[in-house]
């Protein structure tokens, strides 16, 4: 039983959501029995490292050179059109390749990769993993006050795209509605699903709080103004260590790190939970949904977010959903100043809603695809 996943993002290393997301959805369909052939279209680029750990991981590994016709270029006077980062010989590849292996499904990463579908059969199962809405992203960066940034679209380009899959696939329950209520006939929601993993213990003593990002520019946003709020509590510097990790602290100047201390890229992160008590996650607006929250509550670390931080995860609890950062810097403060027992607290409702999450992406999941027996 043979399957094929088409990205132009590399599942290795997972720095990023995108990636960690990419990589998680291949190793779900693997353990539901698929053969999972991985055609990547190296958009990022393909190092050796690269090559050799996604052609270990997968059970078949395909490549073809970047050189989109158009250079990626913009095609329409102020956004994309739905194919502009799309190169056609990924699709006579894929058409070859299923020639060949008889695909039961194929699974197209991002909307704006859709074309591949074209050059596809109607015997095929076609899904689109849609990761984020692209109709109208430019509006929302603009509003946001940031400039648009990588692929944006409008409404009517992202539904020209959706509507080449017989299944899309929603990261998060707001989005599946947004797609239902435009009239796209078959949209379900699958989140993120990663095993539950414990970090190494951390001898109990000064409360660690830590932000693990990529660079995007609404993680930088969102830290920024993070560290505008923790200014009004100048004392926690002292009473807290406050750690940095990831691409986002090439983007940060030395002067604009208030209490964090930066530790640039890790290994592996698992290093960097063991070292965290609280995660935080400060995100204002965006869409999608925040893997990193996912990442941090898998590792059992108590997680303090904004509402926008926890989007598509259900939790009762206020330290998930902070309508503002100065709320959340407030929140913050009084757990540092509770000690061990409030930061335990925190992190057993973490667990119980990670624990939740996942039953119900799992259930997604296998109800999508799990071959019947």
């Amino acid at each position: 039983m043979h399957c094929l996943i088409v990205s132009p993002i590399p599942s290795h290393p997972q720095f990023q959501g995108n990636s960690a997301r990419i990589h998680r959805m291949g190793r779900c369909l693997q353990a539901l029995g698929y053969r999972v052939h991985f055609l990547y279209y190296p958009l990022e680029g393909l190092d050796p490292q690269q090559r050799e750990d996604m052609s270990a991981d997968w059970d078949y590994f395909y490549s073809l050179p970047c050189d989109l016709p158009s250079g990626g270029q913009m095609s329409r006077e102020d956004h994309y059109a739905i194919d502009d980062w799309y190169d056609p010989r990924v699709g006579d590849l894929a058409a070859e390749l299923h020639r060949r292996w008889n695909y039961r499904l194929v699974l197209v990463n991002y909307v704006w990769f859709s074309g591949v579908l074209e050059a596809l059969p109607d015997g095929v199962f076609k899904v689109v993993d849609t990761h984020d809405v692209f109709g109208d992203r430019h509006l929302r960066s603009i509003e946001a006050g940031m400039p648009p940034e990588w692929f944006y679209t409008t409404v009517e380009e992202d539904l020209r795209g959706l509507r080449r899959a017989d299944l899309v696939i929603a990261i998060q329950d707001q989005e599946r509605d947004h797609y239902r209520a435009l009239g796209l006939p078959r949209v379900e929601t699958v989140g993120f699903i990663t095993p539950k993993r414990q970090a190494a213990p951390r001898p109990r003593g000064r409360v660690a709080v830590g932000y693990l990002a990529s660079s995007n520019p609404w993680n930088v946003n969102g830290f920024e103004k993070l560290v505008d709020a923790l200014a009004a509590y100048p004392d926690l510097a002292a009473q807290a260590d406050f750690l940095l990790a990831g691409p986002i602290c090439g983007k940060i100047p030395k002067d604009g790190l208030g209490p964090f201390r930066p530790l640039g890229m890790v290994e592996r992160v698992d290093d960097f939970y063991a070292q965290v008590d609280i995660a935080l996650n400060p995100m204002l607006g965006g869409t999608g949904l925040k893997i990193k929250t996912v990442e941090a509550l898998s590792f059992g670390t108590g997680v303090l977010s904004t509402v926008d931080g926890f989007t598509g995860i259900a939790s009762p609890h206020p330290e998930h959903r902070c309508e503002t950062l100065e709320s959340l810097a407030a929140r913050l403060a009084g757990l540092v100043a509770e000690g061990g027992a409030a930061v335990e607290v925190l992190q057993r409702n973490s667990r119980e809603v990670f624990a939740e999450y996942q039953a119900l992406q799992i259930r997604a999941l296998n109800a999508l695809f799990k071959p019947e027996t």
